[in-house]
């Protein structure tokens, strides 16, 4: 049964102010991360997106108990997984273009079906396979060192950036059965906010780089308080508005929507001063994009 049209708006509407918390919160990062190492961006956004998340819980509790045992295992490595998705993407942003770190993190569809298909050995139709070659084209252009002035580094880095998150939603779809998705959230948060706050006080170039003290220089509007606080926040309720459109509209008629992102990524950026994109990598960001949200589209046509 199809779903209702004003259900459709309102689950799309949700998806867009999702994106755009988080588009905030990558902005927010951007904006540290001149000054603060990733490790210690992973930490303040964690740790702060934990008390907002506490607020909601006492707006509407969710489960803490399991709903069937047998996934500790698929959780920690999720947790795992995650991590090192966030870390590699808070890097991006610091030392990329805020627009090529996002393109970068959306590629998470296209990966899921080359892995499918070439690790899992999973019956892929061919026209899944097509615009998963046309969304890895999409990387290239997004990823060549000769318009986008990245590094190999950087490019190895963006890459690994998009191939965690895919495995990182891969195990997420299969902890729905063991777990409530708020429970999740939560342990997800406090791993990074732990692993955040041991990584304060190391020195794993470019990870980590030691602690620096929050600055409270000048007016009190312009201390780092407040945006990193703005980083939990903005954190919290994109979670928040995306999760409840998944709740009351089809996910493969509101996905989409989520590419929106870049768009917030490219606009932000241009106002922090990013680069001007090069035609190329504008083209390349297309055919993610497009590439995604055929994935999407075509894998919920697949399931019914």
């Amino acid at each position: 049964m199809s779903a209702p049209a004003s259900s459709l708006r309102l689950g799309i509407f949700y998806m867009a102010l999702g994106a755009l918390g988080f588009g905030l919160l990558n902005a927010l990062i951007k904006m540290l991360g001149s000054y603060y190492s990733p490790m210690e961006g992973v930490f303040y956004r964690s740790f702060f997106m934990l008390f907002f998340l506490g607020l909601l819980y006492y707006i509407k509790p969710f489960s803490f108990k399991a709903h069937k045992p047998g996934g500790l295992g698929l959780l920690i490595s999720r947790v795992f997984i995650g991590q090192a998705g966030m870390i590699l993407i808070f890097y991006n942003i610091a030392c990329m273009p805020l627009g090529t770190a996002i393109a970068f993190s959306q590629t998470a569809p296209i990966y899921a079906i080359v892995i499918a298909w070439l690790v899992l050995h999973e019956k892929v139709g061919w026209k899944l396979i097509v615009a998963a070659l046309l969304g890895i084209l999409g990387v290239g252009l997004v990823a060549n060192p000769s318009t986008s002035g990245l590094t190999w580094g950087l490019v190895l880095s963006g890459v690994l950036s998009g191939v965690m998150v895919s495995c990182a939603y891969v195990s997420l779809n299969k902890l729905k059965e063991y777990y409530d998705g708020g429970f999740v959230i939560v342990v997800f948060s406090a791993s990074l906010t732990l692993i955040g706050f041991a990584g304060m006080f190391v020195h794993i170039p470019p990870f980590a780089s030691g602690y620096h003290p929050m600055r409270f220089e000048g007016p009190w509007w312009h201390w780092d308080l407040w945006l990193l606080i703005g980083t939990g926040l903005s954190g919290a309720l994109g979670q928040c508005f995306i999760t409840k459109a998944y709740m009351i509209a089809p996910a493969g008629l509101i996905s989409p929507v989520d590419y929106s992102r870049i768009f917030w990524a490219l606009i932000f950026g241009m106002l922090l001063g990013d680069p001007h994109i090069h035609m190329g990598q504008l083209f390349g960001m297309i055919l993610i994009v497009l590439s995604g949200v055929f994935i999407v589209l075509e894998s919920k046509k697949a399931q019914g």
